[in-house]
């Protein structure tokens, strides 16, 4: 029996062993990847495109994680390479949709940062609506209907 403090060598893995833990460490990857990507997501506008970054390495990333579950032959753990992929992917167009409405989007934010009322803050969605009618009609040449506002 060694005790904690003994200066043996411990083995280095096998490959075996490595190919076992691959998904493992491909699986702490992507989750982090995917948590930078919502935290990221949640800035104003100049700092949310690193969301866009932190998503296409996580849909990479669910790639080599899906290719390692597979060939470790652990297909039970697939689930969050799919899941993984699929919400990055959709991170990656709501990012992309607010980089398109960008000056809407920035007038937007910066009105709402600076709302201190529910009526400033309804005002500041009031003129979000107006700006994407005006940009939406500016880009078509249509008027842009949105339920419930007349």
């Amino acid at each position: 029996m060694t005790s904690p403090n003994s200066t043996e060598e411990k083995n280095a893995p096998t490959p075996d062993e490595e190919k076992q833990a691959a998904p493992a460490r491909h699986g702490l990857v992507l989750i982090l990847l995917i948590l930078a990507s919502v935290l990221t997501f949640t800035y104003p506008l100049p700092f949310k495109l690193a969301a866009i970054a932190f998503a296409i390495a996580a849909v990479v990333w669910s790639i080599r994680y899906i290719i390692a579950v597979v060939k470790t032959k652990q297909k039970r753990n697939m689930s969050l390479g799919i899941l993984g992929g699929l919400l990055s992917i959709y991170l990656i167009f709501s990012t992309m949709s607010s980089v398109v409405l960008w000056p809407v989007q920035t007038k937007y934010e910066e009105c709402v940062r600076d709302a201190i009322t529910q009526q400033a803050q309804l005002s500041c969605t009031s003129d979000y609506q107006t700006g994407l009618g005006e940009w939406f009609k500016q880009i078509t040449g249509q008027d842009l209907n949105i339920p419930g506002t007349n």
